[in-house]
């Protein structure tokens, strides 16, 4: 009788342990799952900035193509007589063309990062999808 109370004490405790493992990894999960939301929410901000930015260069570089164009056609028209107004439209020209550069490099960049930050944004989010379904794992076994 005395072994039988010690057996039933024993998996009194052994319970108790196992509820307490469990409870601990369902926190984890719960935890786990907050954090992917939560990446993944970051990973959608981060794509739609990306998108909104890019539109938005694109945009730039197409009114600035325009008005690249514009300046040219101008100074083609007034080359044969005003050869000094053809010099300053051939300066603007120039002066778009390196600002034009200037911010496709910095779109390329930008472009580059917004890129290198989703690309840790996804490594985070299967880091935590790994330990999600590791803690679900354990929770399961």
């Amino acid at each position: 009788a005395a072994k039988y109370s010690e057996l039933e004490a024993e998996k009194t405790s052994l319970k108790a342990e196992l509820q307490d493992r469990i409870k601990s990894l369902q926190l984890d999960v719960d935890t786990s799952r907050d954090n992917l939301t939560q990446m993944e929410t970051i990973l959608a901000n981060a794509e739609s900035q990306s998108a909104a930015l890019k539109a938005e260069m694109e945009r730039h570089i197409d009114g600035l193509k325009t008005e690249l164009d514009a300046s040219h056609a101008k100074s083609i028209d007034l080359e044969s007589s005003l050869v000094a107004e053809r010099e300053a439209s051939a300066a603007k020209y120039s002066e778009l063309e390196a600002e034009k550069t200037s911010i496709e490099a910095e779109l390329q960049d930008r472009i580059e990062s917004h890129n290198a930050e989703v690309e840790s944004i996804r490594e985070n989010l299967t880091h935590m999808q790994t330990k999600l379904t590791d803690a679900e794992s354990q929770s399961a076994a």
